[in-house]
């Protein structure tokens, strides 16, 4: 392989990020020109060494540190050696990126509104020995065109994931917000890879009119109401099992809770379904259980302490009435006797635990 006296990017065009230079004879003596918005990296075994900046630069022991390192340590130095040289741009760069994500599960019945995006993405190389090992080093992109894909599928995968982040009742009464955090995601995790987002803006977020509906309360109440119905025809034709499974129902492909449904019938015949909102994370439950199904918090009321003096209720863990200011009877939780077999609280006066048995220690 002949040994080259010159490296340079002279043809360097207007909407090129990178271009590689492989399997280059170098030696010292040999010059790299970098011109004034470019940076030139040495890359050698899958790994980005030393970089060069704008001006021309004669090759020597000094220059290039980091690769004469790893020859010595590889015991290949010599006057000529082999390397790879990556030319990079430093100029700013316009890209276009748009798609289809989902929503987070919204309402009752965890509706997913599928919403189109499109935009645009001002972006540039900050750190050009990072980006070329991520995209050359551990990607294998060998143009700028591969560089260039990869960027987009980037901005657009970061999208998809955040938007299924937000409900659609977020996303449809703020969709400036939501966007700028997706914006703010983006540029946060570009610069991981070498790259700094200039702007990232959203020019569209299409959301479907059924969508728009949905997220107001009289079109999320409609359309559960009517998921319900058509699920409950459903159950009722077929014993209940198969269409519940397979989510029949308004057509927005998402399985139906068969308890939803029940709650429907039960109302149809004059016994509403009674339920506790779990005071932690606002889920409904039906009546009757102890705990919160989906968050596992505690659904039994608050123990209450009345006021000696103005009769206003507090919860046991005041000090101090909230009403009137006075001070509150020490709360009999204080000298409540714990199991130590099932952690179940007892009353102080109580010799065997009330839930498994077990023998309190006074």
């Amino acid at each position: 392989m002949p040994v080259i006296e010159k490296v340079s990017w002279d043809k360097a065009g207007a909407e090129e990020i990178a271009y590689r230079f492989p399997n280059l004879s170098l030696k010292y003596g040999s010059q790299v020109v970098v011109r004034e918005n470019q940076w030139a990296v040495f890359f050698r075994d899958g790994k980005a060494y030393d970089v060069f900046g704008p001006g021309r630069h004669t090759i020597t022991s000094n220059n290039i540190p980091l690769l004469t390192g790893i020859l010595k340590a590889l015991g290949i130095m010599g006057n000529i050696f082999e390397c790879e040289v990556v030319f990079v741009s430093n100029s700013q760069f316009r890209g276009n990126f748009g798609g289809t994500a989902y929503s987070a599960p919204s309402g009752d019945i965890k509706y997913q509104a599928e919403l189109g995006f499109y935009g645009y993405l001002l972006y540039k190389v900050e750190d050009a020995k990072l980006f070329v090992m991520e995209f050359v080093g551990n990607r294998g992109a060998t143009t700028s065109q591969d560089i260039e894909n990869y960027i987009r599928g980037f901005v657009n995968e970061r999208i998809i994931n955040e938007f299924g982040h937000f409900d659609l009742f977020t996303l449809t009464k703020n969709v400036d917000i939501t966007t700028d955090k997706v914006a703010l995601k983006i540029s946060d995790e570009a610069g991981r890879i070498g790259m700094k987002i200039i702007d990232c803006v959203f020019e569209g977020v299409k959301i479907p009119e059924e969508a728009r509906r949905f997220a107001s309360g009289l079109g999320a109440q409609a359309m559960t109401m009517q998921y319900m119905k058509e699920t409950a025809s459903e159950l009722k034709g077929s014993g209940g099992g198969g269409a519940a499974a397979a989510g029949v129902g308004a057509g927005i492909g998402l399985t139906m809770p068969f308890m939803m449904a029940k709650q429907l019938q039960e109302a149809q015949a004059g016994k509403p379904q009674e339920v506790v909102i779990c005071q932690k994370c606002s889920a409904k439950n039906t009546a009757g259980m102890k705990f919160c199904g989906d968050c596992g918090a505690s659904l039994l009321p608050t123990p209450k302490v009345a006021c000696p003096n103005c009769n206003a209720e507090n919860p046991v863990s005041m000090k101090f009435c909230g009403n009137c200011g006075k001070p509150l009877p020490k709360s009999t939780t204080e000298t409540e006797i714990i199991c130590t077999k099932c952690k179940t609280k007892n009353s102080p006066d109580t010799k065997f635990c009330g839930n498994c048995g077990e023998k309190l220690s006074q």
